[in-house]
């Protein structure tokens, strides 16, 4: 690789997150009057078969519908006629939306949004570049990597093989994982990492866990105020959350709201709630939930992707109005302008998430419509999203390759569901989920493929990766799907399965390279070490007193607790 490129790529790996905030060093000069359209191809088999065929570069624009520095790029790098021309004659320029396939939102989202990948024309990867690139210095890279490429020093990594799964005690793997995590704390504003402020509901969990089981009592009280500061990212008008804060404060955010932001957000104040009892927390969830079901509902039941940054292009006006000006106006004053974007897709993996935080609101503040609108997005999914061999597609018209992280989430929505309705069918569905994940997504050596297989990949697409979050999450919802079924622990693979899984990514390495994002992994480890404790209410769905006892259950501090209810047996005649 040309000392140049490895330069790049050097950089390039320091970066971490899907966020959007990467601005230029300096503002753009103005350019040549004139504006050119990039031709862009869809992720699919044809695009890097021209690749291949024509001997061209392949360049891979990973965005977001609601990515603000997406936007720019698109204004200002990708319609300068200069870069447009080189990507027109010497790359296939192919361009994902990192919210419609997740497997490739995995791949690159060390690189936030947007994400520029180069690779060769067979597909190995040359190197990556982090958000928004200034459009004079963009066309020089392409005009170097053009240059090597006829040089013929144009050459792609090759993966390493994956490590063995690793061994050792689990309780001194959380242990080493929980000291990672608490090197990124910043004392100063709270939270961890200090560049980004971002909500990060596993790391809050984790905070309230960990006070609760270890007796680490000074984590409730750090927990409890990272949620405080991040009131400031709650939408004061519509309600719902934004996606984070720059400049290393609480207070200036990035305007977008994400699904996964709202579900997190809403189990983080709940647990709060749980613990506390303080009314500003439930508040806060009801913000969340109040965006969600005013905004985000989908006429058949499910729930929205996102909503921009930014008000983009309205009636009347050419220039957008940015999302500090936009979202600093009362309710009025912002639909006169008109609203934000909301990419209206429903997909599986965002509306697990969603359910679940949903359900956790309602456990510990009953609100019928919040429990109604959960229940039917539940059905939704099952009537549009479920796949045949039990597993669920990402959009309701996938023919495709069915995710991981979409059984994950849909997984856990699913005993959510369960647990609050105490309708079996649920953790059968469940229990479909987990067990088409065994049979299509494990590695019997230990751990899950991100997707089932592709015969269509190509170079190191062909290669499949195990998602280190997403198999911390898988594990964390089999453990709890295993203890919650009535059997002999000893009959069912799915406790070991999920301890496969987190000794498969278990690597020094590789939990060293997630930085801050290990609460669901510390989480994952503390389940699987900690006794669980099964709180089983009996009696009659339509039995007041049963379903209050089952209320009462779920709004329990319990962190160690399966909740749910069972029908009484059967009277034998004597």
């Amino acid at each position: 690789m040309p000392a140049r490129l490895a330069v790049a790529l050097a950089v390039s790996l320091l970066s971490f997150g899907t966020s959007c905030d990467k601005k230029p060093a300096a503002p753009p000069t103005a350019g040549p009057a004139a504006h050119a359209e990039t031709a862009w191809r869809g992720w699919e088999p044809a695009s890097f078969a021209a690749a291949r065929a024509e001997q061209k570069i392949i360049l891979v624009d990973v965005i977001a519908s609601w990515c603000h520095w997406c936007h720019v790029m698109d204004e200002e790098t990708y319609a300068d006629p200069e870069v447009a021309a080189l990507l027109a004659e010497h790359f296939v320029a192919i361009r994902v939306d990192s919210d419609a396939r997740p497997d490739v939102a995995e791949r690159y989202a060390d690189w936030g949004w947007p994400a520029t990948a180069i690779l060769t024309s067979d597909a190995r990867p040359v190197l990556e570049l982090r958000g928004y690139q200034d459009p004079r210095e963009f066309a020089a890279l392409l005009r170097r990597l053009v240059a090597d490429q006829k040089a013929g020093k144009l050459t792609g990594r090759v993966s390493l093989p994956a490590p063995p799964p690793r061994g050792g005690d689990l309780v001194d793997l959380r242990k080493i994982a929980s000291d990672q995590l608490d090197r990124t704390w910043d004392d100063a504003q709270a939270g961890w990492g200090r560049k980004q402020k971002y909500p990060l509901a596993a790391n809050n969990e984790y905070s309230l866990l960990r006070a609760y089981l270890y007796q680490e009592t000074a984590w409730q009280e750090r927990g409890l105020l990272v949620l405080d500061r991040q009131l400031n990212l709650i939408d004061p008008v519509w309600g719902g959350m934004y996606q984070y804060s720059v400049h290393g404060v609480w207070t200036d955010p990035h305007f977008e709201k994400i699904a996964p932001i709202q579900a997190g957000a809403l189990e983080s104040y709940a647990l709060a709630y749980r613990r506390t009892r303080d009314p500003k927390w439930r508040a806060a969830a009801g913000d969340i939930a109040r965006y969600l079901l005013q905004f985000w509902r989908d006429p058949d039941g499910g729930f929205y992707t996102s909503q921009d940054a930014d008000l983009r292009h309205p009636t009347g006006r050419k220039e957008p109005v940015l999302g500090d000006e936009y979202y600093a106006r009362d309710d009025a004053a912002r639909r006169a302008l008109g609203i934000p974007v909301i990419d209206t897709h429903v997909y599986a993996d965002r509306n697990g998430a969603i359910i679940r935080g949903l359900l956790s609101l309602d456990a510990v503040a009953p609100d019928e419509a919040v429990r109604a609108a959960a229940l039917q997005a539940g059905e939704r999914l099952v009537r549009t999203h479920r796949d045949d061999r039990g597993g669920f597609r990402h959009a309701a018209d996938d023919r495709g390759l069915l995710h991981l992280g979409d059984q994950v989430e849909v997984g856990r929505g699913l005993l959510a569901l369960w647990r609050s309705t105490g309708d079996p069918k649920w953790q059968q569905l469940a229990r479909g989920v987990a067990d088409f994940a065994l049979r299509e997504l494990a590695d019997p050596a230990g751990g899950f493929y991100a997707h089932t297989v592709d015969p269509a990949a190509t170079g190191a697409f062909a290669e499949r990766r195990k998602p280190f979050d997403d198999n911390a999450r898988m594990a964390r919802f089999l453990l709890e799907l295993h203890r919650g079924l009535d059997h002999d622990a000893d009959d069912l693979p799915y406790a070991r399965a999920a301890e496969l899984a987190i000794r498969a990514i278990s690597q020094p390495e590789a939990v060293k390279a997630q930085m801050r994002q290990v609460g669901d992994y510390l989480l994952a480890l503390a389940e699987l070490t900690a006794t669980p404790i099964d709180i089983t209410v009996v009696g009659r769905p339509d039995d007041p007193a049963a379903q209050a006892l089952l209320r009462a259950a779920l709004a329990y501090d319990e962190p160690r607790a399966t909740s749910a209810s069972a029908p009484p047996a059967p009277v034998t005649p004597t």
